[in-house]
């Protein structure tokens, strides 16, 4: 991505995580800078899912990024979706798909192993919300049930391995 590198904020409760990916991406500081999340101007949010505080969409809100990226990357994907997402993309890794940052976030939690109900919980939503963004995401990637979509996510969404 040509011109001046991204803006990018981390949003973790865990400042080991924080820092530890400030030095990993300081190597690719020609494509990404790393602000802090109170700066004036953000572009991405590198959102750690995992966390128990603030929903992607409030982390957007909040910061004004335009575009969110789940945390569990390699460096190359990571930069490239941050590069996306800046660039008015939708900055989830199944963007071709059509799946919503909401879905992503399902996907993410159904491949951490979370029920339904654990992860109403954990992002402040209906179960029934919870139900209706899964079988959304469910059509959009092609599967029928809860393993197949934790496999697909695991090979195509984020890249753990």
């Amino acid at each position: 991505m040509p011109g001046a590198p991204v803006r990018l904020a981390i949003a973790s409760p865990d400042n080991a995580v924080t820092q530890g990916l400030r030095r990993m991406l300081s190597e690719q500081a020609h494509r990404v800078v790393v602000v802090d999340e109170t700066a004036k101007a953000v572009d991405v949010v590198l959102y750690d899912a995992d966390g128990e505080s603030e929903d992607a969409e409030t982390v957007l809100r909040r910061t004004g990024a335009v575009g969110w990226v789940p945390l569990r990357l390699g460096v190359e994907q990571l930069v490239s979706l941050v590069e996306s997402a800046a660039a008015g993309r939708q900055a989830g890794p199944g963007h071709p798909l059509g799946l919503s940052s909401r879905e992503v976030q399902m996907l993410v939690l159904i491949g951490q192993g979370l029920t339904n109900q654990e992860i109403a919980d954990r992002v402040y939503v209906s179960i029934n919300s919870v139900k209706t963004y899964v079988r959304s995401a469910y059509r959009k990637i092609g599967v029928t049930s809860r393993a197949q979509a934790a496999v697909w996510w695991h090979r195509h969404g984020t890249g753990w391995r």
